[in-house]
């Protein structure tokens, strides 16, 4: 891939989430959640309250300009989740602390070139970070404090209590290790449908994780870095 292939518009032509303020109209009919708050405050606050309300929103933006690099990277970013994913199972998590990183990798090389890539990559990076750490951080932790909660329990059965700590300590130990493999799985399927759809230039956003990242291109650490 060479550098004319990249798309580099200039700042005045990028059409991007972070760049792009909302029209009136836009900024006038808010949805979901936003949309009660917005008209609760009409009903009782006034207008320069939902402005306020408004500033920390994320700002919306188009995809009718992504280019066909554009999209390849932002489906990289996504369905590295995969390398992660066989990867860790191949190699005994040894190759995890490095391809988790691939998707910020991606997001550094492209943040001043394409916000869409950007976002994608950023989004993909704390996928997997959920994914992954999040995992192993319930599996030993949350391990240990079972492990610990289960010997109390045990130790109780001489006062007659343990005979109902026990089943229901051990019932607390299954949704644990379900919510461990629920992680990795569900990072799995997300990236997945993540690739396919920044491949056909669609924005993809994952459920709370989206948004997130959105504020913090906007108008947080990330737009500082």
């Amino acid at each position: 891939m060479n550098d004319e292939q990249i798309h580099r518009p200039e700042d005045a032509e990028r059409v991007s989430r972070l760049t792009t303020t909302p029209t009136v109209d836009e900024a006038a009919q808010p949805s979901g959640d936003d949309a009660i708050v917005v008209e609760y405050e009409t009903r009782y606050r006034g207008g320069d309250e939902i402005k306020s309300k408004r500033k920390g929103l994320p700002r919306s933006y188009s995809t009718s300009h992504i280019s066909d690099d554009e999209r390849l990277w932002a489906s990289v970013a996504h369905a590295s989740v995969w390398i992660t994913a066989l990867g860790g199972i191949f190699t005994i998590g040894a190759i995890i602390p490095v391809s988790i990183f691939i998707p910020l990798a991606i997001y550094f090389l492209f943040r001043r070139q394409s916000d869409y890539v950007a976002f994608h990559a950023l989004q993909a990076f704390v996928i997997q970070l959920l994914g992954t750490v999040g995992a192993f951080t319930l599996l030993t932790v949350g391990g240990a404090v079972w492990g610990l909660g289960m010997v109390v329990a045990a130790v109780s059965i001489l006062v007659l209590v343990g005979f109902v700590l026990v089943p229901v300590w051990g019932i607390v130990g299954i949704v644990l290790l379900l919510a461990v493999v629920a992680l990795p799985l569900a990072m799995v399927l997300y990236g997945t449908m993540g690739a396919i759809s920044t491949y056909k230039g669609d924005d993809y956003r994952y459920p709370f994780v989206a948004r997130w990242v959105d504020r913090q291109l906007a108008g947080g650490l990330m737009n500082a870095a």
